[in-house]
């Protein structure tokens, strides 16, 4: 998954269809058509669902990009209110980390306004796969996500560093070996969630919509804080030229560009 020489990696998320909002597979509408466009710009790992990993395989595609695995579903990012927030993984799946491209498996640990149910719900995946992932020699990518509830639309992410550091903390505590967490609001308090990690990898992501140069700088600003990498989806994948984006991406995380030059590259 890390480059070995800048010992860091991008990771493209691709698995957005499977969380029951439509809007979220634009620009992976047909993932057999995106999956060649998105590797052209050479990130280190994709992250898929199984059906997406089946898709995969039957591209045969010449590239040795590692594939981060996503084993569980959660509604809490449907664009409606929601009476009954849940997130499901069945231990079972993990069987297909046993796919020679796989990585890493993934998976939620949800802090949505307190919601102890739903929290208790993903320790619990969390707490069933770990073991099991290390028995198999498989790394586990938890994804520690403080959000809010939005009328009629879903939910949205919650910077507070505090509360990002805490649910952080705890999935380490639980066995995590890979963390991909929010940024914080504001970003230069991200430095706190990488050290409390205390050495185990943390990567960024991207959530939602933000301007192409926005993403770049929280991207500067996350490797200068000690981040491992990133985790983009839909910033990158709806963008008009997914593979520049990587490319521009690429050259902070492993070519220490700066902003400006990372810039030029997306503008070419």
């Amino acid at each position: 998954m890390f480059d070995p020489k800048s010992k860091k990696c991008i990771n493209i998320a691709l698995d957005l269809g499977v969380f029951g909002d439509r809007s979220f597979a634009k620009g992976i509408e047909n993932l057999a058509t995106a999956l060649p466009q998105i590797l052209a710009g050479k990130p280190d790992v994709i992250q898929l669902n199984p059906g997406g990993l089946k898709i995969f395989n039957k591209l045969k595609l010449k590239t040795n990009v590692a594939i981060a695995l996503r084993l569980d579903v959660t509604n809490v990012y449907e664009a409606r209110d929601i009476d009954y927030a849940w997130d499901t993984a069945n231990i079972a799946s993990l069987d297909l980390a046993n796919d020679k491209n796989v990585a890493c498996v993934v998976l939620n640990l949800l802090n949505l306004d307190e919601n102890s149910r739903l929290q208790e719900q993903c320790i619990q995946n969390i707490q069933l796969a770990v073991a099991k992932c290390k028995k198999a020699a498989i790394p586990l990518m938890v994804e520690p996500l403080v959000m809010t509830a939005k009328a009629g639309a879903g939910s949205a992410s919650v910077g507070d560093v505090n509360k990002i550091a805490s649910l952080v903390r705890q999935a380490v505590e639980l066995g995590a070996d890979i963390i991909k967490v929010d940024a914080t609001t504001p970003m230069s308090d991200f430095h706190q969630v990488v050290e409390i990690a205390s050495g185990v990898p943390v990567l960024v992501r991207g959530g939602g919509q933000v301007t192409p140069r926005e993403l770049i700088e929280r991207t500067r600003i996350a490797i200068d804080s000690g981040a491992s990498g990133v985790v983009y989806g839909r910033n990158v994948v709806q963008h008009a030229n997914p593979a520049k984006f990587i490319k521009s991406i690429r050259a902070i995380v492993h070519q220490d560009a700066t902003v400006d030059e990372a810039m030029k590259i997306l503008d070419k």
